[in-house]
């Protein structure tokens, strides 16, 4: 049999060794070896190489056509990896890779990888179908956690250089504001900006599915967004970030048709108050909030009492540099 080596691939590159016990003996040993890569895009993602530390893999001996009816059966790999981009270690053990003693070719395997740290994420497998992760979103932008996920399927060949390459990927959708004053020469003053009733607390991600996220156990979840004291404008346009740069709301993937933003905040110059107050964005129909999304949305705040009108910007972090930035108004009401 040969060594599993496992490299898994997305803006993170990991190697090392895994573990186990010999099934049927088919010409030479196979070690099973491991690498990582995280994807990342153009902007500050929350998980990449060079703070991704930790991962469990499991593998499992099992024909596609059957995962629905009879599950995954018993797991062939579990292992924990440790360390880094490059120094990935394991005290796992050793896996090879299974070959068939009459075809000599490799079984069908199917490989599933997640953080191990991650206190809000549980994995289970005990169910018929692909495995599932429970997680839970935290309630504050403090409290939250990036997720990423690796998936591989490998059969009849052993990869090249026995090393499976796992990508990992981001399937939350991670959420920041940025805004830009109507008139220029006053002071603007955002002090709250709250995103209300959407889907959140815990939900269930398994691997493989069409859509792959449940909602939330808590249907009507009210987020603040982490705002900064002294925002300063991009070199390349008029809008003014909010927040930091991995301040990010990092939420569930859900349906936002027709819900709300609520921005609190106040202009002025040296001698008049013009607006003190909160105002109400709706989002448009047939908004949505995909996985592995970073979205900004972009917020023309007038002087007075107008509306405010907000652009969406929307990168693909797992791609990079897809970004569009389709203009959507909205009639907010005060």
């Amino acid at each position: 049999m040969k060594k599993i080596l496992l490299a898994a691939v997305a803006a993170l590159a990991i190697v090392g060794c895994s573990q186990n016990e010999e099934i049927e003996k088919a010409g030479e040993k196979a070690e099973i070896n491991v690498g990582t890569v995280v994807k990342t895009g153009t902007k500050a993602v929350v998980t990449d190489n060079g703070n991704f530390n930790a991962f469990t893999v499991k593998a499992y001996v099992v024909e596609e056509a059957n995962i629905a009816t009879s599950g995954l059966g018993t797991v062939y790999m579990d292992a924990d990896y440790t360390g880094g981009q490059s120094k990935w270690t394991t005290s796992s053990g050793t896996f090879y890779w299974p070959l068939d003693n009459t075809t000599q070719k490799l079984k069908e395997m199917h490989f599933f990888a997640y953080p191990t740290t991650n206190p809000k994420m549980s994995y289970s497998d005990t169910n018929k179908g692909n495995p599932t992760l429970s997680f839970a979103v935290g309630a504050t932008a403090d409290e939250q956690k990036d997720l990423v996920v690796a998936y591989a399927k490998v059969v009849d060949n052993i990869p090249s250089g026995n090393t499976l390459a796992l990508t990992f990927k981001h399937v939350l959708t991670r959420i920041n504001f940025s805004y830009k004053p109507e008139k220029g020469g006053y002071t603007y003053t955002i002090t709250e900006i709250k995103i209300n009733d959407v889907s959140g607390g815990t939900a269930t991600y398994t691997y493989n599915a069409a859509t792959p996220w449940s909602a939330g156990n808590n249907s009507n979840v009210t987020y603040e967004y982490p705002l900064i004291d002294n925002p300063v404008k991009e070199t390349d346009s008029d809008f003014y970030p909010l927040g930091k740069a991995d301040g990010a709301l990092v939420l569930l993937p859900q349906d936002v048709a027709n819900k709300t933003i609520t921005i609190t905040y106040t202009t002025a110059d040296s001698n008049y108050t013009y607006f003190s107050g909160t105002k109400t964005v709706t989002l448009p129909a047939g908004a949505k909030w995909e996985a592995g999304k970073n979205i900004r949305y972009k917020l023309t705040l007038p002087l007075g009492a107008e509306e405010i009108k907000v652009s969406t910007q929307v990168e693909d972090v797992n791609e990079g540099g897809n970004e569009v930035t389709p203009d959507t108004p909205v009639t907010p009401a005060e």
